[in-house]
């Protein structure tokens, strides 16, 4: 897991772990990386990490509600991020690194196999939905390895993954969205919460709305359902639906938060 982390920043100085526990990664991270920062919130695995990592830094903190962006700015330049957190919190975490894009080099993070499989998944599988959408939008994501239940005391119920998503390689990208990314989270949630409807119907309600460009879709989305539809088609409708509008340089609230109970979808 560590030696898949490249960063070359002055001794690892933007490289920061989310959640260290009480130091099972950390130990071997902090060796490679010296000013490298821990966030956790647990103030007795914060005591238990002072003592088996005594020279590594770490913040108390909530990671959803820490400022990637100014993080960033504060360490010299986009972050690089490991995270081994409770399954509970890491896909919101995801979210969370997504509104903060421009700020986050990579992430490395553990995340349960179901939930990995969604952030890869191609169009026309059932694992197809917000996070396979975001997440190939806003970064290449790649599973680099599983992990099996007997690599945790005490073992989990289910298999876990080990995922990069590449947010550097997806920069470009990004700035060539052109769209709000509110209007984009509004239009893939409102068509995924009716994923076995045709969009003309999933959308209805939406498109009857005075602030809207169009009253119908074209024909070429009408009768498709929203797993048949590839991301960057997502934006096309956005853009089609909402207007286009210049994708935000710095930070906006747009994800985080939202997709608590969706990222099942």
């Amino acid at each position: 897991m560590v030696s898949a982390l490249d960063d070359e920043s002055e001794g690892g100085k933007r490289t920061i772990e989310l959640g260290p526990g009480t130091g099972a990664i950390t130990s071997r991270l902090w060796q490679r990386y010296p000013e490298m920062i821990g966030i956790e919130i647990d103030q007795r695995a914060m005591r238990v990490l002072s003592r088996t990592v005594p020279g590594a830094t770490v913040i108390r903190s909530d990671v959803l509600m820490v400022n990637y962006t100014k993080l960033a700015e504060l360490r010299g330049g986009p972050l690089s991020i490991v995270s081994n957190l409770p399954f509970h919190v890491a896909s919101q975490a995801l979210f969370t690194l997504a509104d903060h894009a421009d700020g986050v080099r990579s992430a490395h993070v553990i995340l349960q196999q179901e939930v990995a499989q969604r952030l890869v998944a191609k169009p026309n599988s059932k694992k197809y939905g917000i996070p396979s959408v975001v997440f190939q939008l806003y970064a290449d994501p790649k599973i680099l390895f599983h992990l099996p239940p007997t690599a945790y005391f005490p073992r989990p119920n289910v298999m876990t993954s080990y995922v990069k998503l590449d947010f550097e390689a997806a920069a470009e990208r990004r700035r060539a969205l052109d769209v709000d990314p509110r209007d984009l989270r509004n239009l893939t949630n409102t068509v995924f919460r009716y994923r076995r409807k045709m969009m003309q119907n999933s959308l209805a309600r939406i498109l009857s709305c005075h602030t809207t460009l169009i009253d119908q879709l074209p024909e070429e989305y009408a009768k498709l359902r929203p797993e048949q539809i590839e991301p960057w088609e997502f934006v096309h409708l956005t853009q089609l639906v909402f207007g286009k509008k210049e994708f935000p340089k710095h930070f906006k609230r747009a994800w985080r938060g939202e997709f608590g109970r969706t990222v099942r979808d």
